[in-house]
């Protein structure tokens, strides 16, 4: 693992945030949950993706696709889905990972989690990027 992907990732674990994007010397840290904060970056601080390594607590499709579209370099994952590892590889970024589950499922433990089943036909990151702002 890299070592600005290491430091992101000791800072999730060890500052109890839900993601960590580090970019040359800037840090963005939030205990957001679900795709907000991704989704607050690429809206007011894209260049801050572009490039960066990024560890988060849970990666579904939603938000890998949302980091593609950023245009991150690596990323770690406390909990990735199938869908999510999918679209790494796709994008040829470089994943790890703790655990891999089939999807990630809702906030009630119900079934799977909305923003995940939203894009879970779409190929286009751009297209989910539009898709998930208009949520």
């Amino acid at each position: 693992m890299a070592r600005l992907l290491e430091k992101a990732k000791d800072t999730l674990h060890n500052g109890g945030f839900s993601i960590v994007v580090l970019n040359q010397n800037n840090e963005y840290v939030s205990s957001e949950s679900g795709i907000s904060a991704l989704l607050l970056l690429l809206k007011d601080k894209p260049d801050m993706l572009r490039g960066a390594s990024v560890a988060d607590k849970v990666v579904g499709k939603a938000a890998a696709m949302l980091m593609v579209y950023g245009c991150v370099a690596e990323v770690y994952a406390g909990i990735v889905s199938r869908h999510a590892m999918s679209v790494f590889e796709r994008a040829g970024l470089t994943l790890h990972y703790d655990r891999l589950v089939p999807h990630i499922i809702n906030r009630a433990g119900t079934g799977i989690c909305p923003m995940e089943k939203k894009v879970l036909l779409m190929d286009d990151p751009a297209e989910c990027f539009k898709a998930l702002s208009d949520t």
